[in-house]
């Protein structure tokens, strides 16, 4: 187990702290959580304005339980309900570790314009860490291609709600694009599975290596739903199998958390820190860990992220979350045209069967894709969806 890169706003660069280097040139990142992103008070003040105008729709919410069958064997039962939202916030007070409630409501930020300068106080937040400012000068330069997506198959800001005991499923993002998490509320624990190409250099086909892990975790995707319902486009990779699958008993509950913040703010963190790097206190699934008993074992990383701050996730890093207490974030993701962009590009014409080597090819994909493209994600997404409205 390995800690997570931690790194102050001001002191952020995506080319020191995000994007790395092998010393072969193989290019990889690695996770980094990017404290005091924004303030207590702006999470509050964007929290409120969220519940305030969408709290009254409805959203799907997950709820999860310990039980143990005939025979002794510990399983898990799963059930699914539609509530508002307001609602939502009352189960997860209710939540706790042997009964935890979980929601993730995408696209519930798009459904109300007055939203709009919420999102783009997230946005804004987002894109300076990575150079991207709203100026005309930077305009343009590694900024997010997803923002120029046609409307129906742009992806969406998520808001994610954990109770006490909640995890989210341990999956991969899909579109293999950049992934990011900012906490308004609460703490959670979060966990990653590193492949192998990002920590050592891989020269194949499968320059990350995540095929291994893939095949671990025994991941499936579901049909898509942004793009053609028979196409896994925009599917992501899951695994039913969990970095969080047994908990100690000593892992104290929200409540017993909040009384020792009162007392003792750093102790409190620190413990958190010690329960999210302990793999006794929280133990991944015995299947997972033997599926990985091997010379080629991978590393997990581990952090515990707080209000105000901001994760980067990679692209190719299977990741899961625990909350220890209730927490709400926004979960968002990027396409700039610094790495991710060619990613993107290759994702989408490998899943629909597109040549990438096509002599038609326009040249702005050409060059994103020799990594010598210099101009605007403007231009990549016009290009792109030229070539797929053909298709």
């Amino acid at each position: 187990m390995q800690p997570v890169q931690i790194v102050n706003r001001n002191d952020f660069s995506p080319n020191k702290n995000y994007f790395q280097k092998h010393s072969d040139g193989t290019q990889f990142e690695t996770p980094v959580l990017v404290e005091n992103v924004l303030s207590q008070q702006e999470c509050q003040s964007l929290l409120g304005q969220i519940v305030n105008e969408v709290g009254d729709h409805y959203v799907t919410i997950q709820r999860k339980m310990k039980a143990i069958d005939d025979n002794g064997s510990l399983y898990t039962e799963t059930d699914i309900a539609e509530d508002t939202l307001i609602n939502a916030f009352d189960y997860m007070m209710e939540s706790h570790h042997e009964d935890a409630f979980f929601c993730f409501c995408e696209g519930l930020l798009d459904e109300n314009e007055s939203l709009d300068e919420v999102k783009r106080i997230l946005r804004s937040a987002k894109e300076k860490l990575f150079g991207v400012n709203g100026s005309k000068m930077n305009d343009e330069y590694n900024r997010d291609m997803f923002e120029f997506f046609p409307t129906e198959t742009k992806p969406s800001d998520c808001v994610v709600i954990a109770g006490e005991g909640a995890t989210s499923t341990l999956h991969r993002d899909p579109f293999t694009w950049t992934g990011t998490s900012l906490c308004l509320e609460g703490t959670k624990l979060w966990r990653f599975i590193a492949p192998p190409g990002a920590l050592i250099a891989k020269k194949s086909r499968d320059a990350s290596g995540v095929t291994f892990i893939d095949n671990a975790v025994k991941s499936y995707r579901l049909p898509s739903v942004a793009w053609d319902e028979n196409s896994y486009l925009s599917s992501g990779w899951q695994s039913d199998m969990s970095l969080f699958s047994i908990r100690h008993d000593d892992i104290p509950s929200a409540e017993a958390f909040a009384r020792l913040e009162e007392e003792n703010p750093k102790q409190t963190m620190a413990l958190k820190h010690i329960i999210a790097m302990s793999t006794e206190k929280l133990m991944p699934s015995p299947q997972f860990c033997s599926n990985l008993a091997t010379n080629d074992e991978p590393t997990i990383f581990a952090v515990v992220q707080k209000p105000g701050d901001l994760l980067i996730i990679p692209a190719y890093w299977w990741h899961q979350t625990y909350a220890l207490e209730p927490s709400v974030a926004i979960a968002s993701q990027r396409g700039g045209t610094q790495r991710d962009a060619k990613r993107v590009i290759t994702h989408i014409f490998e899943t629909l069967g597109l040549d990438i080597n096509a002599d038609d090819l326009p040249l702005v994909l050409k060059e994103v894709l020799d990594e010598s493209y210099k101009g605007s994600a403007r231009e990549i997404t016009k290009a792109l969806f030229k070539v797929l409205s053909s298709i």
